[in-house]
């Protein structure tokens, strides 16, 4: 029931009395009923309270006038009339979904971009990225580095011996991690098949900032999806700022089932911020996320409904596989093909299995809308808001899993723009596992030790695995051609030792676990590209040292990625190959 809406007060006029007399209960068809103008939406959209407000983006309809005990409504068409009668409601008037759409942003807009910049912050401060360290990091840290100095004062040569199992497990870890995902996945039954009335309503989220360059080639993939018009509530979700984009996209005829939102510049410029504004006007019961680039496969929506429909209800997301069109575009495409498949074919799917977190790629999720409304969106203040939501996911009793179904990309061409790229990541991985270590017995007790396993496996292995890498090469290599520093005692020995049998470990696990990912998505022809991993490890440190200075420095910073650069493909070819897959 709507409670609280200042605006509700009894009718007046003779103009009602035929649809609102207590003795006349029969009203009128939907079809029928009179269309209340913008102007007034707006005026009557501004006295409701905040539940009444995110219900009104939700449902579509919204408390205009109280009559005793019952509560006369406008709405937009047939379902969210029968979603107010389903809350007691008599629905009085009608609504174009454009006007009342307009009319919700004027009364509402900068209400609700408070909420998705700040909400999280406010009411979960241990769970937001807003603050890069809490005070106890920073004594625990600070004691760590102290008390490291003085061993390398006092005794360096322990205190190399140190840095060098430190470092040698974590690396040996990286590669059990590896070896681990190469057995076999576990055959799956298909679920059953839905029928076009049994689908959800799926709301579908298009964050865009200054990208006229692919807006065709993402609105054809849109409109390419094999999933009824009528049950598709698809958001195109620009900046305020961004004239670029909006202007490009008033050049564009749009179906019916897609909105354009724009976000006020409140709070953080950033993706998460973006998605949690739209989350007030979704009207799905299920969402998902697509990049501007994106190409996803026609029928992913209809896959994954069915995919919810036969999970158990603990089931909140599930992640498509993500590759890229322009794989064999350089020499670097194909060594990110290589990682998107080892990661997205391989890796993925055990942990999937295993039922442990996943650290959720920043496209192609699909989530039940409530799950992801409980535990309060994506953090703003996370530049990879994705892998942060799968720990937050996990923390709060929900399950993760993989979609059989992938979603196509563009690939980084160059260095440059790929550094900046990864160095986004590698910042968001690490604001990420110090926001879920604030807490380590709690994060312990809530995601179990799965959480453990992939929270400093995945994220924190990567981060200070690519941020050692060079030197432990560096002093590796030094060890094995020239025998470091002359030193002929046992220890020296061992350690050159341990070192090559770390770096083959690592590289070999790498490259089986590539080779395996490209075996399951098709792009075995790229194999001799597996002997160039060292290289691409370096430009993973490089990256990596970027993130730490931008962490330091520039925390919420949002290096933006530029698309539609690649000339490969073209959107059209891509979405027919697509839907022949």
């Amino acid at each position: 029931m709507f409670m609280g809406f200042g605006a509700c007060q009894p009718v007046q006029g003779d103009r009602n009395r035929g649809f609102l007399s207590r003795k006349n209960c029969h009203l009128p068809e939907f079809a029928v009923l009179p269309r209340m103008s913008t102007a007034r939406l707006e005026q009557e959209l501004r006295k409701l309270s905040h539940d009444d407000l995110v219900r009104a983006g939700r449902f579509r309809f919204a408390p205009v006038e109280r009559l005793g005990k019952r509560v006369y409504c406008v709405a937009v068409d047939k379902r969210a009339a029968d979603k107010a009668r389903e809350a007691g409601h008599s629905v009085l008037w009608r609504a174009e979904n454009g006007d009342f759409l307009t009319a919700l942003e004027r009364a509402a807009a900068k209400h609700f971009a408070e909420e998705a910049a700040f909400a999280l912050a406010r009411r979960s401060p241990e769970m937001s990225a807003m603050r890069r360290f809490d005070g106890r990091q920073m004594v625990v840290l600070s004691g760590l580095a102290t008390g490291f100095g003085m061993l390398v004062w006092q005794f360096p040569q322990t205190a190399g011996a140190v840095l060098t199992l430190l470092f040698a497990t974590l690396f040996l870890s990286m590669s059990a991690l590896r070896l681990m995902a190469l057995r076999p996945p576990l055959e799956c039954a298909p679920p059953p098949q839905l029928t076009d009335a049994q689908l959800p309503v799926y709301s579908v989220l298009v964050p865009l900032y200054k990208e006229p360059a692919v807006l065709h080639q993402i609105t054809a993939s849109l409109k390419a999806l094999d999933y009824p018009a009528d049950r598709l509530d698809i958001k195109l979700v620009v900046e305020e700022d961004d004239d670029i984009t909006r202007s490009a996209l008033a050049d564009i005829a749009l179906p019916d089932h897609f909105e354009v939102i724009t976000v006020p510049d409140i709070g953080p410029h950033t993706k998460p911020k973006a998605l949690n504004h739209a989350l007030h006007l979704s009207r799905g019961e299920l969402v998902t996320i697509f990049d501007a680039e994106d190409i996803p496969h026609p029928r992913q929506l209809r896959i994954a409904a069915e995919h919810f429909a036969a999970a158990p209800e603990n089931l909140a997301c599930l992640q498509a596989r993500l590759t890229w069109y322009n794989a064999n575009e350089t020499w670097l495409t194909r060594l990110f093909a290589i990682e998107y498949a080892s990661h997205f074919e391989v890796i993925l799917p055990m942990l999937a299995e295993m039922e442990v977190p996943l650290p959720l790629g920043g496209t192609s999720n699909h989530f039940r809308l409530d799950a992801l409304k409980g535990v309060g969106g994506w953090d703003p203040f996370n530049v990879t808001e994705d892998a942060d939501l799968g720990f937050r996911l996990a923390r709060a009793g929900w399950r993760t899993g993989c979609l059989p179904s992938v979603t196509w990309e563009e690939a980084c061409c160059t260095v440059r723009p790929w550094i900046l790229q990864r160095a986004r990541w590698m910042k968001g991985w690490m604001q990420t596992w110090l926001v879920h270590m604030r807490r380590p017995l709690a994060f312990m007790r809530e995601a179990g030790a799965g959480g453990l396993f992939t929270l400093h496996g995945m994220l924190g292995a990567e981060v200070f695995a690519a941020l050692a890498h060079p030197f432990f090469v560096a002093i590796t290599l030094r060890d094995v051609i020239v025998g470091g520093s002359g030193e002929t005692d046992l220890w020296a020995t061992v350690e050159t030792a341990l070192g090559a049998m770390v770096l083959a470990a690592g590289y070999g696990a790498t490259m089986l676990c590539g080779a395996l990912g490209l075996y399951r998505r098709g792009l075995l022809k790229l194999w001799p590209w597996l002997l160039a991993l060292p290289l691409y490890w370096m430009l993973l440190s490089a990256a990596a040292w970027l993130a730490l200075w931008d962490f330091l420095f520039r925390p919420h910073h949002w290096r933006k990625t530029q698309h539609g650069v690649s000339s490969l493909v073209t959107a059209t070819q891509t979405v027919n190959d697509a839907a022949g897959t």
